[in-house]
């Protein structure tokens, strides 16, 4: 069973490989599907996460919950899409307008602010998706069922890309989560050092070897089943990874901003250089984050004293 230590460790490895694929492409001018990896293991425990929740719980028909969850997301989202409208205003890239701030809040569909940003909606969509058909379907077969088709959809009808390609992802936590003990008896018959071997060479082919849409998708897919199959045999605890996997999503919703969007900064100085600048300015973000999470949170608090 993948426990909460679990799927934290599995989400700092994402974020890792995200951070490490982009970095790859950015700064190197390596193209890899790593990052890949990453995203598919976000969406896989994320299935697998929601799924056991609402089945834990019973919370099938709690429609709060699911607005709870969403707001998880999207005040975090806001709040650093705001603050990047106010750089990028300072950079002289954008306007800053209540135009261009509602274009950001309602998810930057044009790519202008943060083109990694696609994924907020995408797990929008697929919490949607998962409030309706766990509303209506008890029946784990046939709710399992209804996921994959929907993934099915994305693929055919949905013209964006990432949609396709990660379709599979959340529809296969769902899987994990409903039929572990099957699952896990097909895992739990190999070593834990096989899975991590699997996932180096999926790893490496993606990097040096495989280059089309069509192998990257199965494979970064297979490379990500493998880092959970192995997180789960072999590590029971490793603080440093659970802190990072706690603290993904906020890594994300910086990380891409200063490869993707602010590009001029690393115009004229040797990829060492533009490592070290990409990694402070991740790292001050985060500070600012946390400092205006904590003035969020305490604000309200210190006023009440005042008082």
């Amino acid at each position: 069973m993948l426990t909460k230590t679990h799927t934290n460790i599995g989400k700092g490895i994402a974020i890792l490989l995200v951070i490490l694929g982009h970095i790859l492409l950015e700064i190197y001018h390596v193209h890899t599907f790593i990052q890949s990896i990453g995203v598919f293991l976000f969406l896989i425990l994320s299935g697998y996460g929601i799924t056991a929740s609402v089945i834990s719980k019973g919370s099938y028909k709690n429609i709060m919950s699911w607005f709870f969850r969403m707001e998880k997301v999207l005040v975090p989202y806001w709040l650093v899409t705001l603050c990047k409208i106010i750089i990028l205003a300072l950079f002289g890239s954008v306007t800053f307008s209540i135009a261009v701030i509602l274009k950001g809040f309602f998810f930057d569909l044009d790519k202008t602010i943060d083109s990694t940003m696609w994924f907020v909606l995408y797990i929008i969509v697929w919490y949607i998706v998962s409030a309706l058909i766990f509303f209506f379907i008890r029946n784990k077969w046939l709710m399992t069922l209804l996921f994959f088709i929907v993934a099915g959809l994305f693929i055919m009808f949905v013209d964006l890309s990432n949609w396709a390609f990660y379709a599979l992802g959340f529809p296969i936590g769902v899987l994990w989560r409903n039929y572990e003990r099957t699952w896990s008896g097909l895992y739990d018959k190999l070593p834990a050092s096989l899975y991590f071997i699997l996932f180096i060479l999926l790893a490496i082919a993606n990097t040096s070897v495989i280059k089309s849409f069509s192998l990257g998708m199965p494979t970064t897919l297979l490379a990500a089943i493998f880092v959970l199959c192995f997180v789960n045999k072999f590590f029971q605890q490793q603080a440093w990874l659970e802190w990072i996997g706690k603290i993904s999503f906020e890594l994300y919703l910086i990380e891409g901003f200063w490869l993707y969007t602010t590009k001029s900064l690393y115009v004229g100085h040797s990829s060492f250089l533009n490592l070290l600048l990409y990694l402070g300015l991740l790292l001050v973000s985060y500070l600012l984050y946390l400092g205006g999470e904590r003035l969020l949170q305490y604000g309200p608090i210190l006023l009440k004293k005042r008082r």
